[in-house]
C-alpha cells in the first residue's frame, strides 16, 4: 500500500514538472480529483484515449462534435465541469490540458461507467 502511494505521488509529481504547473495548480488538481482520482488506472486510461483518439489530445471528429483524447462533445463536457470542475465549464475539450480531460473523462466514468463511449469503453 505505501509503496504505491509512492508511486502514484511519483508519477503526478512528474506529470507536472514536465508540464511546468505552477504549485496553486498542482494543489487545485490534487484538491479537485480526490473522489475520482483512482476511478480509472493510467493504463485504462490509456485504452480509453487509444481507442478513441490514437493518444491524441486535441482530436477532432470528422463531423466536429467530438473533441480531445476521449472525444467529450460540449454539452456532456459542460455538464460534467458544471458537477466537478466548474472552472472549465465553456472551454472546448481540446483547449484543457491533458491532466484535466484525463480527469474530466475518471469524474464522468464514476457516475456512468463505459456507456458514454459505447465501442471503446468496452476496452478498458
Amino acid at each position: 500500500m505505501r509503496r504505491t502511494i509512492r508511486l502514484i505521488a511519483f508519477a503526478l509529481a512528474a506529470l507536472f514538472i514536465t508540464a511546468a504547473c505552477t504549485p496553486e495548480e498542482l494543489a487545485l488538481y490534487l484538491d479537485s480529483t480526490t473522489e475520482t482520482r483512482q476511478v480509472l488506472s493510467a493504463d485504462e486510461l490509456h485504452r480509453l484515449r487509444m481507442c478513441e483518439s490514437t493518444d491524441n489530445y486535441r482530436a477532432i471528429s470528422r463531423s466536429g462534435l467530438y473533441r480531445g483524447a476521449y472525444q467529450f462533445d460540449q454539452p456532456t463536457w459542460d455538464d460534467v465541469a458544471g458537477r466537478f470542475f466548474p472552472w472549465l465549464d465553456g472551454i472546448d475539450p481540446i483547449d484543457a490540458a491533458p491532466w484535466w480531460q484525463d480527469a474530466m473523462t475518471r469524474a464522468l466514468w464514476s457516475e456512468r461507467g463505459k456507456q458514454p463511449w459505447p465501442i471503446c469503453g468496452h476496452r478498458v
